[in-house]
């Protein structure tokens, strides 16, 4: 099951929901076809299970991590480095999200819209609370939202970017080494502190 997942997972961030085939995911996860129906189902269902294997799991990650005792502001951080250890455990989430949203949500099972309300929710109770304690500013939690998960994605596109065109940009480091030396440093590695510091100075009241 969870090779079938990986291997779907793949397959949709490459292909989207229209233009992959249950032929390329059974290849992706080294299985036949008929394993996939058997165990998932078909095409849609597939998507459906790589959409809620990644984003519940987010879901369940971030409710363990907050508690009520932290202040609010810590719920904040913990939120988004919660969302950003999923973009770092599941490269191909973004562009597959980024897919979703294209789409126009077309082909999301009523689970995963589920998941998306309860992540979102999250934010939205968090963001109130502030507000209510005079901590936060009033804000549109959408924005924060967009803010958020654009940043994480956009990062995690990028490194990847980076990885595999490396002689693309080795023709800016001999133009300018400097330049591609800091680049570099920007674009490696978990920029999640930089987003939990950006947010929580756009977000608060003091």
């Amino acid at each position: 099951m969870r090779r079938i997942i990986d291997g779907a997972t793949k397959v949709f961030a490459a292909s989207g929901f229209s233009g992959a085939s249950v032929d390329e995911i059974a290849a992706a996860a080294g299985v036949n076809k008929a394993t996939i129906y058997y165990h998932v189902g078909d095409k849609e269902a597939l998507y459906g299970a790589v959409l809620h294997d990644v984003i519940g799991n987010t879901v369940a990650r971030v409710a363990s991590l907050i508690s009520e005792e932290q202040p609010v502001e810590e719920k904040l951080a913990t939120y988004i480095r919660g969302i950003a250890a999923t973009v770092e455990e599941y490269p191909p989430l973004p562009p597959v999200m980024m897919r979703a949203v294209e789409s126009g949500g077309k082909n999301l099972p009523a689970e995963v819209a589920t998941d998306l309300v309860l992540i979102f929710g999250m934010l939205l109770a968090i963001l109130e609370e502030g507000e209510e304690k005079g901590v936060f500013e009033p804000v549109n939690p959408f924005v924060v939202y967009l803010m958020i998960l654009g940043a994480l994605a956009f990062h995690r596109n990028v490194e990847a970017t980076w990885d595999e065109q490396r002689e693309l940009f080795a023709t800016l480091r001999d133009l300018d080494a400097g330049l591609y030396g800091k680049l570099e440093r920007m674009v490696k590695g978990n920029v999640a502190d930089d987003v939990v510091r950006m947010v929580l100075k756009s977000v608060s009241a003091r």
